[in-house]
């Protein structure tokens, strides 16, 4: 299993080199860099300077955002694309294993097939350049930013959408960067990615399940839970078993909402995230460990309990028991005690 630490959706906020002395300590392979952030450090200072702090502590980039928007006009994205080369160098030098591209669920430019075709176009322009860098592509599914704007035509906003958006692409590095939230948000299933081939299509995974109880029709990021796999009908336990049986191994995060963890220590924090991976990649269940250990404790208690009850029953039968011995003492004492009547004279 390969463990990335996705700061970004943790609430746990903090310079480079904090983040990962985090990774270091809990055992992560890799963090995830913000791409952006690290190409301004290279423009600025030098490669040197931008790589640094990774390669001193000897751990991977991970995964990051593709930094292009696939539904930008084509002077945008061409300016954005100058960018690439240093991208896939940064990329290669740090060991990335992989990068992820937002699909926009709206476009205000381009008509559904129009910027479906765009995406196509351009993805499998990014698929060659960085199978160079022997990068993997995974399209990422916004599946709670169900909303068009007034002017805008939709696009991609369902998991079978994004599913024939990979296909359509059809190449080998470009598959589907599976945010377990957004992808259950996008009416996905674990079925939906076994059809399509697990080894095939999943490139990246991000745990991470909607809370009991929230509205469907209207899921907002605040709707994840704490942790993946923390209620009994977890997505994130069916997909990491799936996985599992299938043999398939990708790069893993947990991906929470910013103010989840907001009151923890960092520390505390990512030692929970890494030890919840671990369990939902060995094919447990966390909240029926849970349940398992409430309901030992339960009845450990109640046995107690009973316990106490059957010692109180006892003494309190000794008591009585010699309440009745002691009263029939006093009895014979009171027996011998008392005056013998004189007897009667004729």
């Amino acid at each position: 299993m390969y463990k990335i630490l996705n700061s970004g959706g943790l609430g746990v906020a903090g310079k480079q080199n904090e983040l990962i002395e985090l990774a270091l300590t809990h055992g992560f392979n890799g963090v995830e860099v913000d791409m952006v952030d690290l190409v301004g450090r290279h423009d600025t200072l030098g490669k040197q300077f931008a790589c640094q702090f990774l390669q001193s502590a000897k751990i991977d980039m991970g995964t990051f955002e593709l930094p292009v928007d696939l539904g930008a006009s084509d002077d945008d994205y061409n300016t954005a694309m100058e960018k690439l080369d240093t991208i896939l160098d940064l990329a290669t030098t740090l060991n990335a294993k992989g990068c992820y591209v937002s699909v926009a669920s709206s476009s205000g430019l381009y008509s559904f097939q129009e910027c479906f075709e765009k995406y196509q176009q351009r993805l499998q322009e990014l698929s060659e350049k960085c199978t160079e860098s022997s990068l993997n592509i995974g399209l990422w599914l916004r599946g709670t930013d169900c909303e068009v704007p007034d002017g805008e035509f939709k696009f991609v906003q369902t998991a079978e959408e994004l599913l024939t958006l990979v296909k359509a692409v059809g190449q080998p590095n470009v598959g589907v960067c599976v945010d377990a939230f957004q992808w259950a948000a996008g009416g996905g299933t674990v079925e939906h990615l076994v059809a399509a081939g697990l080894s095939d299509v999943v490139s990246e995974v991000r745990l991470a399940d909607i809370v009991e109880g929230a509205d469907l029709s209207a899921l907002k990021d605040a709707d994840r839970t704490s942790l993946p796999g923390d209620h009994l009908d977890s997505f994130s336990v069916k997909l990491c078993r799936a996985l599992s049986e299938a043999s398939v191994e990708v790069p893993m995060s947990i991906s929470t909402d910013l103010g989840t963890f907001s009151t923890g220590t960092r520390d505390s924090i990512v030692g929970s995230i890494t030890k919840q991976i671990d369990l939902l990649v060995s094919g447990e269940h966390p909240a029926e460990i849970k349940a398992a250990a409430e309901a030992a404790a339960e009845a450990a208690a109640d046995e107690v309990e009973g316990s106490d009850a059957k010692s109180g029953d006892a003494k309190s039968g000794e008591s009585k028991s010699g309440e009745s011995k002691s009263g029939d003492a006093k009895s014979g004492d009171a027996d011998e005690a008392a005056p013998t009547a004189p007897a009667a004279t004729s």
